[in-house]
């Protein structure tokens, strides 16, 4: 008895995205096939589609009728960011975004601070950042407030 392999699931597929804006055509009739455990990097000229082609991927843009975007093999229509995110979805741009007046664990789990008894449960987040910042060999406290952090500290924390 011979076993086929069977074939590995596409993780994310976006099929056909195209995206006008009035008159302009950001993007035509893109593709984009992720599979488990890879990793990508959209690069191209400034004005390429690459952040508009991320928008469409996390719900802050909706394409234009034809495309679809396929997680783990199901259609999914990502028409808000919240769809998104329930998705596993969050896009992560390269410009400094931090709230300077916040501590380190809070800005990496801002947006999704976990609580008790509906209050943030800050020990409970920094519990969770100090071994990511750990794993990516970031020697700062993540109790640390992101304004007494050097620039350079602050893109380490950033990546």
């Amino acid at each position: 008895m011979t076993i086929s392999p069977q074939p590995i699931q596409t993780l994310l597929e976006m099929r056909d995205i195209s995206k006008t804006f009035g008159v302009t055509k950001a993007l035509s009739g893109v593709s984009l096939t992720v599979y488990p455990g890879e990793v990508h990097a959209l690069m191209g000229e400034n004005g390429a589609g690459k952040s508009t082609l991320m928008k469409i991927l996390s719900g802050a843009y909706t394409a234009d009728p034809g495309g679809a975007v396929v997680i783990n093999g199901q259609p999914v229509t990502l028409s808000d960011p919240l769809k998104a995110k329930a998705h596993g979805i969050a896009v992560i741009y390269q410009e400094l975004s931090l709230a300077p007046n916040l501590t380190v664990a809070q800005n990496m789990f801002l947006g999704n601070e976990p609580s008790r008894f509906g209050l943030t449960d800050r020990a409970e987040m920094r519990r969770r950042a100090e071994p990511i910042l750990r794993q990516l060999g970031i020697g700062f406290d993540s109790g640390r407030r992101v304004a007494d952090l050097s620039l350079g500290e602050r893109q380490m924390g950033a990546r």
